[in-house]
């Protein structure tokens, strides 16, 4: 009997052989796969990388840049994913990986299509157009600004609108930002800050979170308050890459809170040094000015007979000579003037900073449900609801009678 010649294959053709069988079965050309993010890393060519994996198993896996774009969930370790794709050979490493086209995070699919889907009609109305987007003011003299008291976000505000912008006011309209009960707040500060009048700007946010905690700024409601609003706002809800329904209401949209004060305010120090180079600017003007009437005036003498005319040369120069000194004495004065009521108004925005005032304590009183300030019996009435703003949280009252107090009488 014939011995059969049994092939040996090399380690490519056998490799290619099996991506053959892989790509030729239709269940494994198309198919969603859920599992748990693990091991995730995103190349610098925009390609992301990571493995799928459940109590048994783990599934390498790439999405390359052209979908990996529209991805917008932050992917991270140990989220649970669902995905859609198609399984090859990575032929080069001789192992089976899947081809990613779509990531849904596992349970927040439902608010992702609520999400799309108002967006999608709030953007056939109208409210996205850049013809109502209202410019904001280059030097805006009061600050409002809605969110939590109690978040980093607010302390970055702070901070940064004090460092860049001293002269300029903060009102801090209180709001809750995450959870069902956020909007209404959202809603009743926008709303309150444009009572005022006298509002320039607002920035409306919060920090970082997942996409569940920042679900309240995709209220619908929230989105119309913000499109309505007379005051330009600038939306700062989470990270740079987060987006919501009122980033692309809102005037602005700003990747931070802390990018959100910096865009709203001009840098003070910049505008020093800008005024310091229009000053060298202007001495260089002036000294070519002078210059040149003095070489005429040197230029006249010399064809002028000594006398009278010699004379009244000689007194112009000297008068240019003192409008030049004089000029540069103004100058220095002016600046140095403009220096130290920029420092006073530092000074003062600090002493009537609301939070401030409240550390001190003192309490702001609101009636409810207007939450309007109380600066007088004349603004309540007995039995009316009142709340007193302290230093750690808040007081509810009833106004149980009133009087007129006289608080500045001589004894």
């Amino acid at each position: 009997m014939e011995e059969k010649e049994t092939k040996v294959y090399s380690v490519t053709e056998i490799t290619y052989h099996i991506r053959r069988l892989v790509q030729g079965d239709p269940v494994l050309a198309e198919l969603l796969i859920r599992g748990e993010v693990s091991r995730f890393s995103a190349s610098g060519a925009g390609h992301l990388y990571f493995t799928l994996k459940d109590e048994n198993c783990e599934l390498p896996c790439v999405m390359f840049r052209a979908e990996a774009e529209s991805v917008e969930a932050k992917l991270e370790d140990g989220q649970r994913v669902i995905v859609a794709g198609r399984i090859d050979v990575y032929a080069n490493k001789g192992r089976y990986q899947l081809i990613a086209s779509e990531i849904k995070p596992e349970g927040l699919g439902d608010l992702y299509v609520a999400f799309e889907k108002l967006k999608k009609k709030l953007e056939e109305e109208g409210l996205f157009k850049e013809e109502f987007k209202k410019p904001l003011p280059a030097f805006p003299k009061r600050i409002g600004v809605v969110t939590s008291t109690t978040g980093a976000a607010v302390r970055d505000i702070l901070k940064i609108l004090g460092r860049r912008y001293p002269i300029a006011d903060v009102v801090l309209a209180p709001a809750t930002v995450q959870g069902d009960q956020a909007p209404p707040t959202i809603i009743e500060g926008i709303q309150g800050l444009n009572a005022l009048g006298n509002v320039d700007v607002m920035i409306v946010g919060r920090g970082g979170g997942s996409f569940e905690d920042l679900w309240c700024f995709n209220d619908e409601l929230l989105a119309r308050a913000v499109f309505a609003s007379e005051v330009p706002i600038v939306s700062a809800v989470g990270h740079e890459t987060d987006f919501s329904i009122c980033d692309f209401v809102a005037d602005k949209r700003a990747a931070t809170p802390s990018a959100a004060a910096e865009l709203v305010v001009p840098d003070m120090m910049e505008i020093m040094n800008q005024i310091y180079s229009m000053r060298g600017l202007f001495e260089d003007e002036m000294t070519e000015f002078i210059s040149r009437y003095r070489d005429s005036t040197v230029t006249l003498r010399s064809q002028l007979r000594p006398g009278i005319l010699l004379d009244l040369v000689n007194m112009n120069r000297q008068r240019l000579d003192e409008v030049h000194m004089n000029l540069t004495t103004s100058q220095k004065h002016l600046l140095e003037m403009t220096r130290q009521g920029m420092e006073k108004l530092g000074s003062m925005l600090d002493a009537v900073n609301p939070l401030a005032t409240l550390d001190r304590g003192y309490s702001v009183a609101l009636k409810l449900p207007q939450k309007s300030i109380v600066d007088g019996i004349a603004a309540v009435e007995v039995g009316n609801d009142i709340r007193l703003m302290v230093k750690d949280g808040d007081i509810e009252c009833e106004v149980k009678g009133k009087k007129e107090v006289d608080r500045w009488q001589k004894s």
